[in-house]
């Protein structure tokens, strides 16, 4: 079983993550392992005002949108339980963020969440980061509160690869 999981939160992750969150607490929780929670987007462009003044600089964006991501991700945290979360926010190309994370983590499955029902560009965004890591990638279903299907096999989606 999973020991280390990475959970990757991207800002194309949209909806409830809560559900994803409940997901890879399960999958933890039932190995005794720890999850880090890990928000990775690219480097932003210099933020300019509507007469293309500097406003921001993109250490200064970087700055800002950092910790929008790490408010985002603590009240997150709360979705864990008794599993030990980390939280970490990195700005540059996917791929290379989550080989150092993986890596420097000792993780030993990425998690990526995606919609109960994904779409093909889920499951081939997964398939490719599933092989470019050295790790196995699935999908954290983003499950709303009320939906009815709560077995334990839709916990966790197994992605390609």
């Amino acid at each position: 079983m999973a020991k280390c999981i990475l959970m990757v939160l991207t800002p194309q992750t949209t909806g409830d993550l809560r559900s994803a969150a409940r997901s890879a607490a399960v999958v933890a929780r039932d190995s005794g392992g720890q999850i880090r929670m890990v928000f990775v987007r690219p480097i932003p462009p210099p933020r300019m005002d509507h007469h293309d003044r500097l406003v921001a600089d993109p250490d200064m964006e970087m700055v800002r949108l950092a910790g929008l991501a790490e408010s985002w991700m603590a009240a997150l945290e709360l979705e864990f339980g008794d599993v030990p979360v980390e939280s970490r926010v990195r700005f540059g190309r996917l791929t290379g963020e989550l080989r150092i994370e993986v890596e420097s983590f000792g993780a030993d499955l990425v998690g990526l969440a995606a919609p109960a029902r994904p779409a093909l560009h889920h499951q081939l965004r997964a398939w490719y980061l599933g092989s470019m890591l050295p790790t196995p990638v699935v999908l954290l279903p983003l499950v709303p509160d009320d939906a009815a299907d709560r077995r334990r096999e839709s916990m966790v989606l197994p992605a390609f690869r």
